[in-house]
């Protein structure tokens, strides 16, 4: 009895030492970031364990970023699409912002601009945006603008989601038609767009080869998806995805690839020998409301109107992305029930 109420005691003591050092701490700080550093410790201890939760600083801005942040997305998550001067001149980003600001409720969104012209456009406009310039390293610099600026994105949302705060990455050639937010379920690391067109190559399916040679064993099986597109993906801020974000990174700095094979490659492959990857915890998104162009040109429009799924947001599939983006937006949103019609299924005439 005696030994169990020693331990009771003990236990009480540093219970009572810590709190009363945790109120020194706190006393010691100005009176402005007392609410900050108690957000920072709830937040932590409600993160689940093992996922390495990045803590939201709420006090002072620490940097331009940060401070952005804290007023455009005060809770925690934004929507993001990195660009540069072109894509406004070419109309795409021009339309990607109508389609945004129509949207009741959706204020947490966010333009990269990665070069001056594009940031004084903003500026001008009065557009949410933070300047990042970048500089397309040498494995990048031949394979068009828009490769080279979808290989330095991964590093550029790495510093979003160090800072605690979820990312909503959107290219520039999708149509949004409603609050993406509304529709996301944040139980996985990532959330991803797919390229699938039906709930097999999107979902996943067990598939068989058959090998003659092989005698009794010549059946056996497999598991196989379509990939995730790596122009539209929402992405918590944990060490997981910050791993992620620097392996890709890392790999596009150095080496001429596609990056959106690289961003499959580290999200799906296995670990396996003295290979331990990200060990992310996916989700692929309803293809039937963030929809490719696939789905709608090749199966959605030839629907009756009525009985077509409302899409949330759009991503191009194919090469004319600027005349089928207008074309969306004639469709969904101002009416035009033809607007589709003159488009074929695929890249060429008559598909």
């Amino acid at each position: 009895m005696l030994t169990g109420a020693l331990l009771v005691g003990v236990c009480l003591g540093v219970l009572v030492s810590e709190k009363l050092y945790l109120v020194t701490q706190e006393a010691d700080l100005p009176e402005g970031a007392i609410a900050a550093v108690r957000s920072r410790k709830l937040e932590v201890s409600s993160g689940s364990g093992g996922s390495g939760v990045m803590p939201r600083f709420t006090g002072k801005p620490r940097s331009e970023l940060e401070g952005i942040l804290q007023r455009v997305a005060p809770k925690g998550e934004v929507m993001i699409v990195i660009s540069n001067i072109n894509l406004i001149n070419e109309q795409s980003l021009v339309m990607w912002l109508e389609c945004i600001q129509r949207i009741d409720g959706l204020t947490n969104w966010l333009v990269v601009a990665i070069d001056a012209e594009l940031a004084a456009y903003c500026k001008e406009h009065g557009i949410n945006h933070y300047y990042r310039p970048v500089v397309i390293p040498d494995s990048q610099k031949d394979t068009g603008s828009n490769h080279a600026i979808s290989a330095m994105k991964y590093e550029i949302i790495r510093e979003f989601v160090s800072l605690g705060w979820d990312v909503l990455l959107s290219d520039v050639d999708i149509v949004t038609l409603e609050n993406p937010f509304d529709h996301l379920y944040r139980d996985s690391d990532v959330e991803g767009m797919t390229d699938g067109f039906d709930p097999n190559s999107a979902y996943g399916e067990i598939y068989g080869i058959d090998d003659a040679t092989m005698g009794w064993s010549r059946y056996a099986q497999g598991t196989r998806h379509m990939a995730f597109n790596s122009g539209l993906f929402y992405i918590k801020a944990n060490n997981r995805t910050i791993d992620l974000l620097t392996r890709i990174a890392d790999k596009l700095t150095k080496q001429k690839e596609w990056d959106q094979s690289v961003w499959n490659e580290f999200i799906f492959f296995l670990s396996h020998g003295d290979y331990k990857s990200p060990q992310v915890v996916p989700r692929v998104m309803d293809y039937m409301k963030f929809m490719n162009t696939k789905v709608l040109f090749k199966t959605v429009r030839h629907m009756p109107r009525a009985q077509q799924p409302k899409p949330v947001m759009h991503s191009n599939y194919h090469p004319d992305k600027t005349d089928r983006m207008r074309a969306m937006i004639a469709y969904y949103i101002k009416g035009d029930d033809h607007a589709l019609d003159k488009f074929p299924g695929g890249s060429e005439p008559g598909s």
